[in-house]
């Protein structure tokens, strides 16, 4: 039985570009900061370098602090509330950033992003379709 999803936005991205990138603005209160962050449906939570939280001029570790397991090792990130906005879609989330300066790649993940959204991807047309989980279809 074949099924139908609409969608409120359809996103053209790169193949050539490292992974599924997307251009995000982080809010908090009247600042905010421009970055890319990578979709990782196997990231647990929204990672985000220490740099945009100091550029949002949160106090990066008063946030609810995280251990991060790697293939690599352990690392502690700290998560805060504000504003995500992505592919014209806005909405309140809670994302981590890191306690060191060294995360060279934004992560989109589970806790913070997908669990707030549907999603479809189409990679051989390198097409994103996304909406609001509550969104009327």
């Amino acid at each position: 039985m074949p099924h139908q999803l609409t969608f409120k936005r359809r996103h053209k991205y790169n193949h050539s570009a490292q992974g599924i990138t997307l251009e995000d603005i982080l809010r908090h209160g009247n600042l905010f900061s421009h970055c890319q962050a990578s979709v990782d449906t196997g990231a647990q939570i929204c990672l985000f370098a220490r740099e945009i939280g100091e550029d949002l001029e949160l106090d990066i570790e008063a946030g609810s602090p995280m251990i991060l397991e790697t293939l690599t090792g352990n690392f502690v990130a700290y998560g805060h509330e504000l504003t995500l906005d992505l592919l014209e879609t806005q909405f309140y989330s809670t994302v981590y950033f890191a306690v060191e300066k060294s995360l060279r790649r934004n992560l989109l993940g589970r806790e913070g992003w997908l669990h707030l959204i549907r999603l479809a991807l189409i990679d051989y047309d390198e097409e994103l379709y996304l909406s609001l989980y509550n969104d009327p279809n």
